[in-house]
């Protein structure tokens, strides 16, 4: 059976970047591919998630944070785009399972006509 893909629907994780002046706060972007993914199996969902996380870690930036501040704003910043990711993830797999559900529906119904 063929796996429905998602048309063009990508995660955008978006993280504002801790600043000392609110004027220099920068915000970044990565986007997130999916439609490779089948978001119905619990092997589809973890690469989902661990695609959400390697993203997550590039928009908050160097792994080297040598001070304790750099270290905390690091992990503030991870803890924010992951938790703004989150629910897009979510819904992105709920959509994905609603129009597998809706071909499977369209097929079962043509099939007994």
């Amino acid at each position: 059976m063929a796996t429905p893909k998602l048309i063009l629907l990508s995660l955008t994780v978006a993280s504002s970047l801790l600043a000392t002046a609110p004027a220099m706060a920068d915000t970044k972007t990565k986007q997130v591919r999916h439609a490779d993914l089948d978001l119905s199996s619990p092997a589809g969902r973890d690469r989902l998630q661990m695609r959400i996380k390697q993203a997550v870690k590039q928009v908050c930036g160097s792994p080297r944070a040598f001070t304790i501040e750099e270290r905390q704003d690091k992990r503030s910043c991870e803890q924010d785009a992951f938790k703004r990711a989150v629910p897009e993830g979510e819904r992105i797999i709920a959509a994905f399972m609603e129009k597998r559900r809706l071909a499977f529906d369209g097929s079962a119904r043509a099939s007994t006509n």
